[in-house]
């Protein structure tokens, strides 16, 4: 049976040399005769988008934000068991150009003395960006000066928003470089800036 003869709706539209081509006849028919090449045809498509290349935001995201997490709760809570997991032992991190930990031990220490000075001391993410093996993270910092450290207690509490650029290896931060306004902080505890004197 031809094309047109099976589907006389398409005469006007297929001109008849092509309408009796032996090998679009049997395509159509075996379209026409085989409701099973609708299933091939939606496992095909099926496939064809589950070989789609994955969102490189969305695959670093649900890479490296479990180990950001984690590292905001040890900054919360002071429970360091966990940072051996998610840190390379070598990890390093700056405040500006200056250099506020280097190694685990140091990372721990510095944890320690931090939540010593200011034992409500928090760490809010506002917003996070993971690219590669690479993290943004805007943050807000809070804590009450009540216990003595580099300084006699002041009792009061601050309140700054920070910028920190995190690398990771292997899944484990590696380094992150911190961006925050450390004379604001000091001035809500009470600190002022003397100008110098000639």
């Amino acid at each position: 049976m031809l094309l047109q003869e099976r589907n006389p709706q398409l005469h006007e539209f297929v001109p008849r040399s092509f309408a009796n081509s032996e090998a679009i006849n049997i395509f159509i028919g075996g379209l026409t005769m085989k409701p099973i090449v609708i299933l091939i045809l939606l496992v095909g498509v099926g496939l064809l988008i589950g070989c789609q290349p994955r969102d490189p935001v969305q695959e670093a995201t649900a890479k490296l934000k479990p180990v950001v997490d984690a590292y905001v709760h040890a900054w919360n809570t002071g429970k360091l068991d966990t940072l051996s997991a998610i840190c390379d032992p070598q990890v390093v991190a700056y405040v500006g150009t200056t250099s506020a930990y280097r190694g685990l031990d140091s990372l721990k220490r510095f944890i320690t003395g931090t939540r010593t000075m200011y034992p409500d001391f928090k760490v809010t993410v506002e917003e996070e960006l993971y690219v590669g093996n690479h993290a943004v993270t805007r943050w807000i910092i809070t804590g009450t000066n009540t216990v003595p450290g580099d300084f006699p207690p002041t009792g009061k509490s601050f309140k700054v928003s920070g910028l920190s650029l995190s690398r990771f290896v292997n899944g484990k931060l590696a380094e992150e470089c911190m961006e925050y306004d450390r004379l604001y902080l000091e001035q809500q505890l009470g600190f002022k800036l003397t100008p110098p004197t000639k």
